[in-house]
């Protein structure tokens, strides 16, 4: 099996906009989220921002954010992808290279602190993961030293910040590790290979921790907010779909294991409506690391306790 047809979900183009379920949170569709949190810290569009996406994939969400900017860079691993986002935005600057890669170019072309927005939707696990473990066609391979692994992908936390400028956002939304339908899907990854840290939360919590550590030296603050909600699949078919080229990435060591199988089946039938719509568990962490002065800077002095 060839690491193209492992990738075929993102290399083969529009494999990934047929495969992709609508995601609700609270009744809003996840672009709709990030939508509104535009409206929310910028008013109205034509905000003239700078905006960096990382993991753009065909721009869906790109969407959202393209009237509020006046310039942007969309960066993908995948030539697909960036071949579809370009040909969506053609005045953006494109960079095809995955997010680790992409950061440290913009950083080492002095472009550290000029983005009013970082953003990264869905895709931030990877990049965070690929410290920790080796993910292709022959199987999950832990890397030999994970603490190390900890210090570095802690490390590539603090080069997203530095990319922001003064004032600006870092806007990332990731899965939910403790949903029904990630806990399925860590089960059967756990058969290829365990996960690092104990859990597959763990990419968040190296997010979340190196974020609180760089509010905590004063560098901005960080909000982080969970919700609940579905993911939709209109049939039985593309729910089946959803997990075994979405996340399983058509792995056959999961594709042909009937006990994984038994379980996706066993899964949909419990959350299939009287509409033959299958409406997934599934939850999204919203985090947004704000460069502004941490609010205590700004308290009289007496009054930080």
């Amino acid at each position: 099996m060839t690491d193209k047809i492992f990738r075929a979900v993102y290399e083969t183009v529009g494999t990934y906009d047929k495969l992709l379920l609508r995601h609700f949170y609270g009744g809003t569709e996840d672009v709709d989220l990030v939508a509104d949190w535009l409206t929310e810290h910028f008013a109205v569009p034509q905000a003239q921002l700078n905006v960096v996406e990382f993991g753009c994939g065909t721009g869906r969400v790109t969407e959202a954010i393209a009237p509020y900017a006046a310039a942007s860079v969309l960066a993908d691993y995948s030539e697909t992808m960036v071949a579809a986002v370009a040909s969506k935005f053609p005045a953006s600057e494109t960079i095809c290279a995955d997010t680790r890669d992409a950061v440290t170019q913009l950083i080492d072309a002095g472009r550290a602190a000029s983005f009013d927005l970082v953003t990264a939707f869905w895709s931030l696990s990877y990049p965070i993961g690929e410290f920790f473990e080796d993910l292709s066609p022959a199987g999950v391979r832990l890397r030999d030293d994970q603490a190390h692994a900890a210090v570095r992908a802690g490390d590539f936390v603090r080069y997203l910040v530095r990319l922001i400028a003064p004032g600006g956002h870092l806007l990332a939304m990731l899965f939910d590790a403790e949903s029904p339908e990630q806990q399925l899907v860590t089960r059967a990854w756990e058969k290829v290979a365990p996960f690092p840290l104990g859990g597959r939360a763990y990419t968040r919590h190296i997010l979340i921790d190196a974020l609180r550590a760089a509010e905590e030296r004063g560098e901005g603050v960080l909000s982080h907010t969970r919700l609940g909600g579905v993911a939709l699949a209109p049939d039985r078919e593309a729910a089946r779909e959803w997990f075994s080229g979405v996340h399983f990435k058509h792995h056959p060591q999961l594709l042909e294991d009937t006990a994984v199988a038994r379980e996706v089946d066993d899964f949909i039938d419990r959350y299939e409506m009287a509409s033959g719509d299958i409406a997934i568990p599934s939850g999204v962490h919203l985090i947004d690391f704000h460069t502004v002065a941490h609010p205590y800077a700004s308290l009289p002095i007496g009054l930080e306790s």
